[in-house]
């Protein structure tokens, strides 16, 4: 009995310019995956990206519009010439490239650079479809085997203590900004006391708060890396390194971006790609949410968040500022990739259909008519086979107007709705001589109501009768 062995993992990230079959580029993966027993991943090229212990990295260098690339023309592979297209250009990658193992074409043009187990593209060759793609890739994939080397504790090592040390210091560069912004709004607090009551009364209530967070903050500031940042910092490493996030950064002012990986949302049975985000948040509770990839059919960045970036967070809304306030920031970021990796039916800024790609999914909870530019229209009404009678004349933006009394040819002769209907006129004077819907008295009729035996030209119906009276009688002799 032949035994194999299974074929670990891969992992392919896709971002708008890869023109490659994402199944192409899984079944080489396969092949690396299996000739190394290792998982593979494969997605653009970002710097200072980490190390992993156990997996291959294959990363891409895309230019993305920068003045970074240059053209590359054409490769030479085993005597053969590769025409390139416009978009397979070089893109310059960190500086260090030149030292790492290389795999060459012909002509000794770099195709590949080997830094421990990251397999790194300099030509981005997913940008077109050809043959030199298909060439290129898996001839950098198998001569990269034998450079492979996994040996990279010293590197996780150096990498952990650097981004360590630099949440500590941006946490602690937070909380001075903080101390100072408190120590303002003290001072202000003061002053304001001293000019009316009710701001002294104020004052009294804030001062004892104020000031012992001030002393708690101030001790905070005073220690090297408390325990507290330390703890922060490890937990946001661990969980840059699960996966979920690419990157996980903290500015100077404390506030914090972190950008996922590329989201899939499941739901009734489909998944629908999402792409990647920025989730950006400060320690006041401020939540701001960007896409970084598009959705042609949607308008919105996600079905949850608005188009200014504000997510509606739900029964977690309350959660997350607690959460920042008592520095959970790695909490805080796992909840919010639970929340774009999940859709709730119920109030979406956007309908998840308008995700599908496809444009296959079909939403039963969504009506055709949402977003019909006829809808409420008369044809919409009479004419429309999806209007199952959820719309009626009344629902009509049309409906007793000018055109529905003298336009609708679907209230012709007023068979639906008459304008007399409720109308305070109604038999005046104006009714009989002046209401354009009543020109021919066809509404309403003076004189089937009068008791006199003739007409006198007193009256101020006399002259309008006769020419009715003519009007009937021509139409007659016709």
């Amino acid at each position: 009995m032949i035994q194999t062995n299974a074929v670990p993992q891969v992992t392919v990230d896709t971002w708008p310019g890869l023109a490659l079959p994402r199944e192409e580029i899984e079944c080489l993966l396969t092949y690396l995956a299996y000739k190394t027993q290792r998982p593979v991943t494969f997605r653009k090229y970002t710097p200072n990206e980490g190390y992993s212990k156990t997996s291959i990295s294959i990363r891409i260098a895309v230019a993305d519009g920068s003045d970074s690339s240059s053209p590359v023309g054409q490769i030479k592979l085993d005597g053969k010439v590769l025409e390139l297209s416009e978009y397979q250009a070089r893109v310059t990658v960190d500086g260090d490239v030149s030292s790492r193992n290389q795999v060459v074409d012909d002509d000794s043009q770099i195709l590949g650079c080997i830094d421990h187990n990251r397999i790194i593209v300099p030509i981005e060759f997913t940008a077109a479809d050809n043959e030199a793609a298909r060439k290129a890739l898996p001839y950098i994939i198998e001569r990269s085997i034998d450079f492979l080397d996994f040996s990279v504790d010293g590197k996780l090592l150096i990498q952990h203590r650097e981004l360590v040390q630099r949440y500590c210091q941006a946490f602690v560069s937070g909380v001075k900004k903080h101390i100072a912004e408190r120590e303002q709004e003290l001072r202000e607090s003061e002053y304001e006391s001293e000019q009316a009551y009710y701001k002294i009364i104020e004052c009294e209530r804030k001062k004892p708060i104020i000031q012992q967070e001030l002393e708690f903050l101030k001790k905070l500031a005073e220690i090297n890396e408390p325990r507290l940042f330390r703890v922060q910092a490890h937990t946001l490493v661990e969980l840059e390194a699960s996966g979920q996030f690419t990157s996980i950064a903290v500015t100077d002012t404390g506030r914090l971006s972190a950008t996922t990986t590329a989201i899939t949302i499941e739901h009734d049975g489909w998944r629908f790609p999402m792409g990647r985000y920025v989730i950006n948040l400060d320690l006041s509770g401020d939540v701001v949410i960007e896409a970084l990839d598009s959705h042609s059919n949607a308008e919105h960045p996600h079905p949850h968040v608005a188009t200014d970036g504000r997510p509606c967070l739900g029964n977690i809304r309350g959660d997350i500022p607690k959460m920042l306030g008592s520095m959970r920031i790695a909490e805080a970021l796992q909840v919010l990739h639970v929340f774009l990796s999940e859709y709730n039916p119920d109030g979406p800024y956007e309908k998840i259909g308008h995700f599908d790609p496809t444009g296959e999914y079909h939403d039963e909870d969504e009506s055709p008519c949402d977003d019909c530019d006829e809808r409420c229209s008369s044809y919409c009404i009479f004419d429309c086979g999806n209007n199952d009678g959820q719309y009626d004349c009344q629902d009509c933006y049309d409906y007793r107007t000018d055109y529905c009394y003298l336009e609708c040819h679907y209230n012709e002769d007023f068979s639906r709705f008459k304008p007399c209907d409720d109308c305070e006129d109604r038999g005046t004077e104006h009714c009989c001589l002046e209401c354009e819907y009543n020109n021919e008295w066809q509404l309403y009729n003076p004189c089937n109501s009068c008791t006199r035996e003739s007409c006198e030209s007193e009256c101020p119906f006399y002259a309008k009768c006769q020419e009715t009276q003519e009007v009937i009688e021509n139409a007659v002799g016709k």
